[in-house]
């Protein structure tokens, strides 16, 4: 093929590019800044980096409007000393124009910068083996419409952990609509994005961020899609807008081939295949999210400091958006404080739908269901003091290790199904002050929920021989109904504490108030 070199920059250029190029570009732009401007463009490499920037200050590949840009990179898997990405740069590179730009890598990797990595208002597709977008210092979407199928590996990757030269802590994922709205998908044999340090998520006003991640469900079994309108010949391998087989796992289908982990949950992996996982911590304030993942949907760590000394944290902050989760392990995991402070959150399937070492629920709505226990915390505590919180588990509904349940005003629905476990269990007891609690569970262990002295200083208790599928178990405080919640499923003898009221009057029967989409109700 033919090489096309861009050299002997001396001042801040831009160059247009159209038709078709069997061969690659090299841009050599030194300290200055440089544009390319893809304008209805087809490069096709079999042999060298599709796009190699070997210098420059700043350099931003633009897709003019209204053209369709292809970059295949047909190469064998080239070993880890060479360059694998289709589109590479040694400084900092910038995505963006308001046409569409499509990279298909057959073996290997997307777009990878060295330094920064941002995407501004493009439309963007990119199919390839393993990280689809990768900047090593961040990565930055501010707008556009994204797509990226990563057929063995990560979605959207960073690797630096130390200080830039003005003391900015680098490895930082972050996913905004600074620049206008935001729509972007993802489809991980591993993990959907991979921080280095923070994931930040939030909305600017007036534009939108929509996220939607499927993380290890063996994505290369979907490559048999091409792009919609791309040039005979080309390796396909694309999914666009929505198009072939990107569907969700239906809760128990397949996921691929993984490995059992060594504790916990036996579905899980052997390798990472986590929705979206940070080194340090995960912010969302605000947004529309949907994660199905086979490992945690959303996992922050604490277990290493970064190269510039800083000591990761592994705390996951939820202040608002919408979010709803699926995962075969758990729904969120922070090895530091979860909080949830605000918006929608809903785990519709999980092992441990929440857990955490400190966990705190101040705001929002959330409803979870679990295999195993809905909120595990696991060394710290676990404070509930405003909000709303649904949970539907198999094992605990609230779990406290080595530490105390404080209730403070969160307003609470349990129903725990499994007799060898309890609605609330906290090795240290728990303690309330306000808030509305109904908490069911098959008889078993229900001293964890009625030994405590705040049970016996604020709660009332009745027991069922048996609660039906569908029936409506209803707490009243003074004739007028505080709780209610309908049974997902059959249970024996069971057991119904209200907390907030000793006189509280509990049955079971139809519904007498309108219950929401959990099948509850709470009085506020």
């Amino acid at each position: 093929g033919y090489t096309v070199v861009f050299s002997g920059i001396t001042e801040e250029t831009s160059y247009s590019l159209s038709g078709t190029l069997d061969g690659n570009i090299v841009i050599e732009a030194g300290d200055y800044d440089f544009e390319l401007i893809l304008n209805g463009v087809t490069i096709t490499s079999s042999s060298e980096v599709p796009i190699n920037i070997t210098s420059g200050e700043n350099v931003t590949i633009t897709a003019k409007k209204n053209t369709t840009n292809y970059v295949y990179d047909n190469r064998p898997a080239v070993s880890d000393e060479d360059i694998s990405a289709s589109i590479y740069s040694k400084c900092d590179l910038k995505l963006k124009g308001n046409g569409k730009l499509v990279v298909v890598s057959k073996n290997n990797n997307g777009i990878h910068s060295k330094d920064d990595l941002s995407v501004k208002n493009l439309t963007l597709y990119v199919t390839c083996v393993d990280n689809c977008l990768k900047g090593n210092d961040s990565v930055k979407i501010t707008s556009g419409s994204i797509t990226l199928n990563a057929t063995s590996g990560d979605g959207i990757k960073t690797s630096s952990t130390d200080l830039s030269s003005k003391g900015v802590q680098r490895g930082t994922v972050t996913i905004n609509s600074d620049d206008g709205d935001t729509v972007l998908t993802i489809k991980a044999y591993c993990d959907g994005i991979d921080a280095a340090y923070d994931v930040i998520i939030e909305e600017t006003e007036g534009n939108s961020v929509t996220l939607d991640i499927i993380a290890g469900t063996g994505a290369s079994s979907t490559t048999t899609s091409t792009v919609v309108g791309a040039p005979a010949g080309g390796p396909g391998g694309m999914v666009p807008g929505g198009q072939g087989n990107w569907g969700r796992n239906p809760g128990g289908g397949s996921w691929g081939q993984f490995g059992p982990d060594s504790e916990g949950n036996k579905n899980t992996t052997s390798y990472s295949c986590k929705g979206i996982k940070a080194a340090d911590a995960i912010y969302i304030n605000s947004g529309t999210l949907i994660i199905d993942a086979y490992d945690d949907a959303l996992h922050a760590n604490n277990d290493e400091s970064m190269e510039s000394g800083v000591k990761a944290t592994g705390n996951v902050t939820i202040s608002g958006g919408t979010i709803t989760l699926n995962s075969m392990d758990d729904g969120i995991h922070a090895d530091g404080t979860l909080t949830v402070s605000g918006g929608v959150l809903k785990v519709t399937g999980s092992y441990e739908a929440l857990e955490g070492a400190y966990i705190v629920i101040s705001g929002g709505s959330t409803s979870l269901i679990a295999t195993d226990d809905g909120v595990n915390a696991k060394s710290n505590g676990l404070l509930l003091s405003g909000g709303y919180l649904y949970i539907f588990a198999g094992g605990d509904g609230l779990d406290c290790n080595r530490s105390s349940i404080s209730f403070q005003g969160t307003n609470v629905i349990i129903v725990s199904t499994s007799g060898g476990n309890s609605s609330i269990d906290a090795d240290y007891s728990y303690t309330y002050s306000s808030g509305i609690v109904l908490a069911i569970c098959p008889t078993g262990m229900t001293q964890e929920v009625t030994g405590s002295s705040a049970f016996r200083s604020s709660g009332t208790q009745q027991s069922f021989s048996s609660l039906s599928s569908g029936t409506v178990v209803t707490a009243k405080v003074n004739g007028t109904v505080m709780a209610a919640v309908k049974i997902p499923t059959s249970l024996g003898s069971s057991l119904a504490v209200y907390l907030g009221s000793t006189s509280a009057t509990i049955t079971s029967g139809s519904a007498s108030v309108a219950l929401n989409d959990d099948g509850a109700y709470v009085r506020t």
